[in-house]
């Protein structure tokens, strides 16, 4: 049963209602601290010219998802892909922060994609919130920036 879907929930008008096994959660609709502005429920920019921005980076985007508790290792759990492609840059993809276990790591797949791997068994229920960075880099134009993606990750309470 999807919750979110079937409007069976009591997620306010300021949460999005993010389906996960056994049920749902109601997380924020605008997580942007200072200095950064929302552009979307789930996107934030922090624009270079900003004071504050220049060390930061330039978007974080918000993502939920659910797995199953205990399931096979490794298993591919997210993909990852650029929106942008500039002719000359390299993307390089690693998870920035919230892996302190060592529980995940990334696997790059070509210059604009990179899989999420879970490479040991989690046992939930238990949530994970990681960072996975995108830096992008062209020498040519001597231009270096960032993007995070902050992935929620819900360990369902069953195997199934």
């Amino acid at each position: 049963v999807n919750e979110c879907e079937a409007g069976q929930h009591q997620c306010s008008d300021n949460q999005l209602c993010t389906n996960v096994y056994g049920g749902f959660r109601c997380v924020p609709k605008n997580q942007c601290q200072e200095p950064y502005v929302r552009v979307s429920d789930n996107r934030c920019l922090c624009h270079a010219t900003t004071a504050g921005c220049q060390d930061k980076p330039a978007s974080i985007v918000y993502r939920y998802m659910s797995i199953t508790s205990d399931r096979s290792v490794p298993s591919d759990i997210f993909q990852i892909q650029a929106t942008s492609i500039y002719p000359g840059a390299y993307n390089t993809f690693r998870i920035k922060a919230g892996d302190e276990q060592g529980d995940f790591y990334i696997r790059q797949i070509n210059n604009i994609s990179a899989m999420l791997v879970i490479g040991k068994q989690v046992t939930g229920p238990q949530d994970f919130v990681l960072d996975l960075e995108m830096v992008t880099v062209n020498p040519v134009m001597s231009y270096h920036s960032s993007s995070v993606l902050r992935l929620t990750i819900y360990v369902g309470p069953y195997s199934f």
